[in-house]
């Protein structure tokens, strides 16, 4: 009885992935994304308590064939992680990923959640990659990253159906790149500094 009151508000919940934008920055292709309905009440809860909890995404560039079936170009898995210190009353998050990397400290619960469900500037792939003459599209999926946690997280997680939360796969519709971006074998090569951010090169919608 008490498993089956746990697994109603869980399972209630429908979280999914929306706003996925595409450009790019420096030499990269990036995208942003955000997760809706991605704390309820018991992973909230379990925050609180100290419960390390993880966001896990799935991030791909494929390549839209008409003949064939959509090649996969590149892609990343990028992780969030939020752990709240009860001494200091604080949240520690961070992210990882290809290229990703940071760690940031905060007493804001407002903060700490939109860091968890805010995908911003994820390098996809380098710019040489993509051809002006083919389309292309970014998809996403998210689940809740449970498998990590240790005694007794493990035990009393197991009551609650949080290995259930995982997102369908969201994409834009196809997207090209600009012709009129130059690609030249400087992009292939490092640069010690990247340039400002372009917002105009790749066209990218919502689906």
């Amino acid at each position: 009885m008490l498993t089956m009151a746990l697994v109603s508000p869980v399972s209630a919940v429908s979280p999914d992935v929306v706003n996925i934008g595409v450009a790019t920055k420096g030499k990269y292709v990036v995208m942003n994304a955000r997760l809706i309905d991605g704390f309820t009440e018991k992973i909230q809860e379990a925050i609180n308590n100290g419960v390390p909890m993880g966001f896990t995404f799935e991030i791909e560039l494929r390549k839209a064939n008409t003949i064939w079936m959509d090649s996969l170009v590149s892609s990343n898995k990028v992780r969030h992680r939020i752990h709240f210190d009860s001494l200091k009353k604080i949240y520690r998050f961070s992210e990882f990923g290809k290229n990703l990397k940071r760690n940031i400290i905060t007493r804001k619960k407002a903060r700490y959640q939109r860091l968890m469900l805010t995908l911003k500037d994820i390098p996809i792939a380098p710019i040489y990659k993509l051809d002006p003459n083919e389309k292309y599209y970014v998809r996403v999926k998210a689940d809740l990253e449970t498998d990590r946690f240790w005694f007794p997280f493990n035990y009393i997680l197991f009551f609650v159906p949080f290995s259930e939360f995982e997102t369908s796969w969201s994409q834009t519709s196809p997207l090209s790149i600009n012709p009129d971006l130059v690609f030249s074998k400087e992009a292939k090569a490092p640069q010690k500094k990247e340039g400002p951010v372009s917002r105009d090169v790749i066209r990218s919608f919502n689906k």
